[in-house]
């Protein structure tokens, strides 16, 4: 995730994009979510949500929040039309905030996100005043904090010490950074470490007047 260093100009423009975006997606695509028992509204504004993806200031990401709340909204009620038990939920990252999105699933999916983040050792509240106008918007919303992680193979830090993209040192304070290592059984028998290194937080939210069917 890159700083904003680089002057980003034209934000009128970049304001107009979240209203295209929030008409892109404020109808939950049923027809996907039938096939799949999943779907998902991810941020994708350019130059924000790119190769090397790069956050847009607060006051940008208050606008893009607030359409998140909007198409929040409308998914939950389709989703309630349908009878059906569904997982829908806010997913805001931060300091992240462009990883942000919204996330349904139903069915055969309605636990697929179960184990989607890590517990955090330590709890706190919710950043409200990140968004001091949208307080009273997000106060109807149950949050719950989780772990925002990146994830390294020991084979991706072997490959990149060999090939030298990385430095023994880099690879090193993966090694020590990382909250959680685990131990993985690959395909042909062979065994691979994984590490989680902590990226920042995640808030997952939904409605807490919500009436779903149980």
């Amino acid at each position: 995730m890159l700083s904003n260093k680089k002057k980003i100009r034209g934000w009128k423009r970049h304001i107009r994009k979240i209203e295209q975006w929030k008409r892109r997606v404020m109808d939950l695509d049923m027809e996907h979510l039938q096939t799949y028992h999943r779907d998902y509204a991810k941020l994708w504004i350019h130059p924000f949500y790119a190769i090397p993806r790069r956050n847009p200031p607060a006051w940008y990401n208050a606008l893009l929040l607030e359409a998140m709340m909007e198409v929040y909204a409308n998914w939950n009620k389709t989703l309630l039309a349908t009878g059906e038990p569904y997982y829908l939920k806010l997913w805001i990252f931060d300091p992240h905030f462009i990883r942000s999105q919204i996330v349904a699933a139903y069915k055969d999916g309605l636990h697929f996100y179960d184990q989607a983040f890590d517990a955090p050792k330590i709890e706190k509240p919710f950043p409200f005043h990140k968004y001091p106008k949208l307080k009273d918007k997000l106060q109807l919303f149950d949050w719950r904090l989780y772990v925002d992680c990146d994830t390294y193979a020991e084979s991706d830090l072997t490959d990149g010490l060999r090939r030298g993209w990385m430095s023994e040192k880099a690879a090193a304070s993966i090694r020590q950074k990382a909250y959680k290592t685990t131990v993985i059984q690959l395909q042909n028998g062979e065994t691979d470490t994984l590490y989680r290194v902590r990226a920042g937080d995640v808030w997952v939210g939904s409605l807490k007047s919500e009436d779903k069917p149980e």
